[in-house]
């Protein structure tokens, strides 16, 4: 039964960020600010992190081409990318001591990554005009905010739940 926890766990993470993303657009002080929940990179990358850097490939690979066949017309962004983002994280840990907060702070910064490299992707092929002030201010930084609470509520109970599915893993 637990090795079925985990890719449920991973379903149910992909579409709550359609559900969540169904309130975005929201106005802030006359403004209209974007947030899209990226709560499937916060569970790749405390995946990678507490439970297995090679399962955290696997799934990020099947989840990002199942994120790109749903939600966007570009095939291959986000299957190349979620990965990518692993790695890069995976990086930086060999140089810094690895904490929950340093872990959710890399995450929030692999976040502001996966928004940049997707909105530049967008702009080199011509689907956004959007400028990068405009970027920055409406979706951009609201992103960050709105997943920074996420990684807040969830941070703890994540690493908790994957590290004891570690530790199980490792003693059958």
């Amino acid at each position: 039964m637990n090795r079925f926890l985990l890719p449920l766990l991973g379903i149910v993470i992909f579409y709550s960020e359609s559900i969540f993303a169904t309130f975005s657009p929201v106005e802030v002080a006359g403004d209209a600010r974007l947030l899209v929940p990226r709560f499937l990179v916060v569970f790749l990358l405390f995946l990678s992190f507490y439970y297995s850097r090679n399962s955290a490939y696997i799934y990020a690979f099947v989840l990002g081409f199942l994120y790109d066949v749903f939600f966007t017309g570009i095939m291959g962004i986000y299957m190349f990318l979620f990965p990518l983002l692993i790695y890069i994280s995976a990086l930086i840990l060999r140089l810094i001591f690895q904490n929950i907060a340093i872990s959710s702070l890399i995450t929030l910064i692999m976040i502001a990554l996966l928004e940049w490299l997707v909105y530049q992707f967008n702009l080199l092929i011509g689907i956004t005009d959007m400028n990068i002030q405009t970027f920055l201010d409406q979706r951009l930084y609201s992103t960050l905010i709105f997943n920074a609470i996420f990684i807040l509520i969830a941070a703890y109970p994540l690493k908790v739940w994957m590290s004891a599915m570690k530790f199980r893993y490792l003693e059958d």
